[in-house]
């Protein structure tokens, strides 16, 4: 233990970080922008939602900045070229390729790109000293080490945040000391943030030492042996069973049959992946590989069937265009590791992050072609039914849909109101078109354009609403003589005596009536209350002011929802305050 806190050690951890700090100055400038940031979210409730896109931007882009400054290791280019490029592309990013920061966590579109991005990033991580570098052995050793540093950076720094948050609090209860809660938040972010990407690239070794290495942990392969090649052949049993059973019934297999063919895929490659080094010494594996991706290949043809009938049936949407051209890649692996004798490892991140790429940015990238294909199939049933009256839509109180064509105006209505609202102006009156666009929910955004169309529906569709103000555990009393707190959580009505006086209420047709010695009915009109859905409301915007005859009132609402415009749930405090009598 002395040892382990001597002086040499402690200047071995701290020259592991000055060295990190000079290699991958960029990338930890990012990491520790990108906490600051996000603790600025989780500390101020006022933070503007700019703060919100510079997080989020930040801790998608670092691990671009990771792969610009371990490529430069290679010293292909002059140092900092590529790195210049990354911060060009953040720029581009921020402020052309990202929407208004009001609206980055409201838009559909955005979040599917966001989330394409940071797995096409993190490919990237995985090959690119070796882009230009044919080193298969030097490739695996390096994803091994980045898979390693990965898992102890999160151990270190997940186990020292619980233990100065714990010490922390300790200090606070054993010294009775008022101190501001923020700084749990600060200890979390900091050491989950920034600390994290330094102990992560404190540890990893230079790229010339990685190329040397020839170690293979053996505990991988008794990993991939016992638990990953067990898994494998679990979904791939499942798989060949349910393909021999469509194919005795002749039927079309279900959407779900991409999900275990997903899955399959991924853990069979990840085992082949784990165990490449030991490929050439041990025939056993030889032989998984050619026969894993030979099974592969007709389970495939199955999933890129169901995603047919899926895109035929309901239009193409973008998860089903990236599930596709998964299906594609997972062809082209297939067929790669089948018939070739070279098995490049390489080939599999970087043509998946190429793929990824391609789903985004190329011409007829996911977003483009599933609205091309969604406005076509509602433009085919609008113009089959006559429905567009001076390019409106204006559905006759009589027309019938069958249920293809149903099916086809519903899905692309819905996926449109989510996904590209914009593009339904052209179809909706002016009116109709700002109610849309204000609801901000996407769900309640599908349902309300198939309610606003008129179209005839199979069944039903409510429209949920959810509204609280900031800081609800605060309240002004005002000086107010009495306080009435419902119960919430009791169904049967409340009875207050306050003095001479009862107190009773209900809420119907979103009016709080509250009556006094059931003489006096004191009515609050909430109908406002159903147009708001967001938290954090100020406390303003939630109060009511009325007079009785003996009281001011002042009724603060805390929280609620609605559900196709009626109240549900609303939780209420009410302040009286005495009137001054002539004999006061």
């Amino acid at each position: 233990m002395a040892k382990f806190f001597s002086l040499e050690n402690l200047r071995s951890v701290l020259g592991s970080f000055i060295t990190a700090t000079g290699r991958f100055p960029v990338t930890l400038l990012c990491s520790l922008a990108g906490t600051v940031f996000f603790v600025m979210m989780a500390t101020d409730d006022a933070h503007s939602k700019e703060i919100e896109k510079l997080a989020t931007t930040f801790l998608l882009f670092l691990p671009l900045f990771f792969s610009g400054e371990v490529f430069e290791e290679r010293k292909i280019t002059p140092r900092f070229t590529v790195v210049g490029l990354s911060v060009l592309a953040f720029l581009l990013f921020y402020f052309f390729g990202s929407p208004a920061p009001a609206d980055i966590f409201y838009n559909k579109s955005y979040m599917i790109k966001y989330g394409v991005l940071v797995i096409v990033f993190h490919l990237l991580v995985s090959v690119a000293p070796y882009i230009f570098k044919n080193n298969p052995s030097g490739f695996w050793q390096y994803n091994k080490t980045l898979f390693i540093n990965i898992l102890t950076a999160f151990l270190y720094s997940g186990t020292l945040s619980a233990g100065l948050v714990l010490a922390f609090s300790g200090i606070q209860n054993l010294f009775e000391l008022n101190l501001s809660n923020d700084w749990y938040v600060y200890i979390w972010f900091g050491v989950n943030g920034f600390f994290n990407t330094l102990i992560f690239t404190s540890k990893l070794p230079s790229i010339d030492k990685i190329d040397a290495e020839t170690e293979f942990p053996i505990g991988l392969k008794y990993f991939t042996q016992y638990v990953l090649l067990p898994l494998v052949a679990i979904y791939l049993g499942i798989l060949v069973a349910y393909e021999a059973k469509i194919a005795l019934q002749w039927s079309l297999p279900k959407g779900w049959v991409s999900i275990m063919v997903l899955a399959s895929a991924i853990f069979g490659i990840l085992a082949f992946l784990l165990i490449y080094p030991l490929k050439e010494a041990n025939r056993w594996i030889q032989t998984y590989t050619k026969l894993y991706y030979w099974i592969l290949l007709p389970l495939v043809a199955l999933m890129m069937v169901a995603i047919y009938v899926r895109i035929s049936q309901y239009g193409l949407t973008e998860p089903r265009y990236f599930v596709a051209l998964l299906a594609v890649w997972l062809l082209g692996v297939g067929l790669y590791f089948s018939i070739s004798k070279v098995d490049n490892i390489k080939i599999i991140p970087l043509s998946l992050l190429l793929v990824g790429l391609f789903g985004i940015y190329a011409p007829f990238n996911a977003f483009q072609s599933s609205r091309i294909n969604q406005e076509g199939r509602l433009e085919k049933v609008l113009n089959k039914y006559k429905v567009l009256k001076g390019g409106k839509i204006v559905v006759p109180a009589n027309l019938k849909l069958d249920s293809v064509n149903q099916d086809r105006v519903f899905a692309a209505l819905e996926y449109l109101s989510e996904n590209q609202p914009e593009r339904l102006e052209k179809y909706l009156s002016k009116k109709q078109f700002d109610e849309l666009i204000a609801e901000k929910n996407e769900y309640n955004r599908s349902q309300l354009v198939i309610k606003l169309t008129g179209f005839p529906q199979k069944k039903t569709f409510d429209l949920h609403k959810f509204f609280s103000v900031k800081n609800s555990e605060f309240l002004v009393l005002d000086k107010a003589d009495f306080l009435i707190s419902p119960n919430e959580f009791r169904e049967e009505v409340d009875v207050v005596k306050i003095g001479n006086d009862t107190f009773d209420w209900d809420l119907k047709q979103n009016q709080l009536n509250v009556n006094i010695n059931s003489k006096e009915k004191i009515g609050f009109d909430l109908n406002e209350l159903t147009k708001l859905n967001a938290s954090d409301l100020p406390i303003s915007d939630l109060t009511f002011l009325k007079d009785s005859e003996k009281y001011k009132m002042k009724l603060y609402v805390e929280s609620g929802n609605s559900r196709n415009g009626a109240l549900e749930n609303v939780k209420w405090k009410l302040l009286l305050t005495k009137k001054l009598s002539i004999s006061d």
